[in-house]
């Protein structure tokens, strides 16, 4: 017997099991094989794999288990007034580059909140949050049919539903200061944590390295989201001190010292700490960089213009780009003409016996 049609709206995105319910969809067409629970009480329509089934204009939906986003937007139909995504899941949602367990699921989804304990359930992590910043108002969070609950007495799996927000309590903020950009903001739908709140809080689930990473990434130029990118130090200064005595902020404090602004990539984090912490000196970072004549050259990774080296990482994407291969060839040309030596580097030389050559080789034309 065929199945069902979900409502066009159901099937195109997770929904609350009591959504459903409000929609039509009886409690047997919600156990339906078709339909995957990613959370309690949230279904969403399979399709045989992480992409929902075609919507009747033939594409896809967008959702996809195997992402941080597609996880989060999962979650989404059970959350409440005052819960936001927090932690490294604000910094994947943000675009910033955390770890791949944050994106694969092996690290569950952290979500704060302003009142109560938080969510407990499988995969998710729940955490108590400052209160010296006002939720957003749940018309901004939630669609409407998703706050809706029905009792299910003969399925107490499906009568999940969002729990009512408790009372603010009288404790005050865990730290004194303003909180200039601390409030809950609405991401592409989601309730999201701040992304510089986001990065301190995260100082207990990521290693020094990593939080370099973002580090650079708020005060350079690699999130797609402009509250994400681009952000002076002072700022990141800022909040860490603003937030006082949080979990892993002594760590958080550590990568701060290391942290540059002007960083396009990850990898070029990871280079310049291989380099300094090999005791070279401290390269320049993305600099604009002339000839004699004042002819434009380019913006090396790295450049130490003292004995005019420059340090550049090729990812993948530099030979798969056909204009991007060529424009680079030309400008390492440009480079040489004007007296530059250039130092290529990939991922294999940022590790192993490869990294050790690729100091040396550095350090070399330093000397």
């Amino acid at each position: 017997m065929p199945r069902i049609p979900l409502p066009r709206p159901l099937a195109e995105r997770p929904f609350s099991c009591a959504e459903g319910i409000t929609s039509g969809v009886g409690v047997g067409r919600l156990r339906g094989a078709d339909l995957a629970a990613p959370h309690r009480g949230v279904r969403v329509a399979s399709g045989g794999g992480a992409l929902a089934p075609a919507r009747g204009d033939g594409t896809s939906s967008t959702f996809d288990a195997g992402t941080v986003r597609g996880r989060a937007e999962a979650l989404r139909p059970v959350m409440v007034d005052g819960w936001r995504f927090s932690h490294v899941t604000a910094l994947g949602l943000w675009g910033l580059p955390v770890p791949s367990r944050v994106d694969i699921g092996a690290e569950p989804l952290h979500v704060s909140t302003l009142v109560g304990r938080g969510p407990r359930r499988p995969g998710v992590v729940g955490h108590r949050a400052s209160p010296s910043s006002p939720p957003a108002p749940a018309a901004e969070l939630l669609p409407a049919a998703s706050v809706q609950a029905v009792a299910l007495a003969s399925t107490p799996e499906l009568a999940v539903k969002p729990a009512a927000p408790l009372p603010l309590t009288a404790a005050g903020p865990l730290s004194s200061g303003p909180h200039r950009v601390s409030g809950i903001v609405v991401l592409e739908g989601l309730p999201v944590e701040d992304p510089l709140s986001a990065w301190v809080r995260s100082g207990g689930l990521l290693t020094l390295d990593e939080l370099i990473r973002v580090g650079d990434a708020l005060a350079g130029s690699w999130s797609p989201h402009r509250a994400a990118r681009e952000r002076p130090l002072s700022e990141l200064v800022d909040a860490i001190a603003e937030a006082g005595a949080v979990r892993g902020i002594a760590r958080v404090r550590e990568a701060m010292a290391s942290v540059r602004a002007g960083v396009e990539s990850p990898r070029e984090t990871d280079m310049r700490l291989l380099l300094t912490r090999a005791g070279l000196p401290e390269p320049e970072i993305n600099r604009r960089t002339y000839d004699a004549r004042g002819r434009y050259l380019g913006k090396p990774d790295l450049r130490f213009r003292w004995c005019k080296v420059a340090v550049e990482y090729e990812g993948d994407e530099h030979r798969r780009d056909r204009r991007r291969f060529r424009s680079d060839i030309l400008r390492r040309e440009r480079f040489a003409d004007a007296g530059w030596r250039t130092v290529r580097c990939t991922v294999d030389d940022l590790r192993g016996r490869r990294a050790l050559e690729f100091v040396a080789r550095v350090e070399r034309c330093l000397s």
